[in-house]
């Protein structure tokens, strides 16, 4: 009884370790079926075509997509650059433009400076040659009025000696009328006491006193006259002691008048020097236009590293599936089942008492 549980035993173990085993390695085959069509979706998807060498799929859509967005990127630069480049054109020459219009203005302020100092320069001169005219005008007039002057007292002067000599001469001629008609009288006196008939000392002595009184009345007049000419030389000598410092006051005055003159054309040539120096001064400087300013250049076009394109990696390895021998499979279950049936039928018999049972 012991062995037919056994032998049942073995065989159901190995049929259901062998159908066990069979199902086993058809799901095992199927995941790795799924598996494999799985890795070969994903594969295209990512690279392309199997058996193809052509890059496909979403690499070399990343890679079209990289280098469209570099050649963007190029192109977007290139805008950039360019119109940078014409950003700076403009610039260059707008500020070429302000350089030659300043220049101009420059240049129109300094001829314009220089034809006010010319017309400064002109007015300065006519100005000189006026206050010169005026120096002229009154160094004539001053040298006018000074021989007025001088021709005056000389006038005055050969009045007052004419009238001293007339002077002079009238006291001359009337001490000599006088001492005439002294004489004369005189004479007549002695005529007349001599008609009377005296004789002797008493006729004498009325001679001798008509003479002594005529003598008298003479050395009279005599000592008036010399008196009066006295009077007159000392009149004519202050005149002439006049005269001679008017002289000397006239040569002064004339002296004051040169130096005058001098001292007012000197001023004149001053100030007609300073009026040339302040026209001078008042030119600007000539203008020079500003050195020319650098030409834009190009600018500096940066480098690309060209997007690297990735080869086909190697196709998926299939995976295979695991398998179980299911006759090795059967072989194990049969074994195991008629271990297992061994111990069932050992525990049966013990419970039955049979020979086969334990001892007790």
């Amino acid at each position: 009884m012991p062995l037919a549980w056994a032998i049942g035993g073995a065989v159901l173990g190995g049929a259901v370790s062998a159908f066990s085993a069979a199902d086993q390695n058809q799901q095992q085959q199927q995941a790795v079926n799924r598996q494999n069509a799985y890795n070969k979706k994903t594969y295209e998807f990512q690279y392309g075509d199997i058996g193809s060498d052509e890059l496909g799929g979403e690499a070399l859509r990343q890679y079209n997509f990289a280098v469209e967005g570099q050649n963007i990127t190029i192109r977007n630069n290139e805008r950039n650059l360019q119109a940078e480049e014409q950003r700076l054109v403009r610039k260059y020459e707008y500020e070429m433009g302000i350089r030659a219009y300043e220049h101009a203005q420059e240049t129109r302020a300094y001829e314009q400076s220089v034809a006010r100092a010319f017309q400064q320069q002109t007015y300065n001169q006519l100005a000189q040659t006026a206050a010169l005219v005026d120096q002229d005008r009154l160094v004539h007039e001053q040298l006018i009025n000074l021989a007025f002057d001088e021709t005056e007292t000389m006038l005055e002067y050969g009045a007052a000696a004419a009238g001293l000599g007339l002077k002079k001469r009238q006291a001359i001629a009337g001490a000599t009328t006088e001492a005439q008609a002294t004489r004369i009288s005189a004479l007549k006196a002695q005529g007349a006491a001599m008609a009377r008939g005296a004789s002797g000392r008493s006729a004498a002595r009325n001679v001798q006193g008509i003479m002594a009184d005529a003598g008298a009345r003479q050395a009279a007049i005599v000592d008036k006259l010399m008196f009066d000419l006295e009077a007159t030389d000392q009149d004519l000598y202050r005149m002439n002691q006049q005269l001679i410092l008017d002289k000397a006051g006239f040569a002064m005055t004339a002296e004051s008048i040169s130096m005058s003159d001098k001292s007012a054309r000197t001023k004149i040539q001053m100030q007609a020097l300073q009026a040339a120096i302040n026209a001078q001064a008042s030119i600007a400087l000539k203008p020079e236009i500003a050195p020319p300013l650098p030409v834009p250049y190009s600018l500096p076009r940066p480098e690309y590293q060209e997007i690297y394109k990735p080869a086909k990696p190697p196709e998926p390895m299939e995976n295979v599936a695991m398998s179980t021998n299911p006759l090795l499979a059967g072989l194990g279950g049969a074994i195991s089942g008629a271990q297992s049936g061994l111990s069932i039928g050992s525990g049966y018999n013990q419970a039955k008492g049979t020979p086969w049972g334990p001892k007790t």
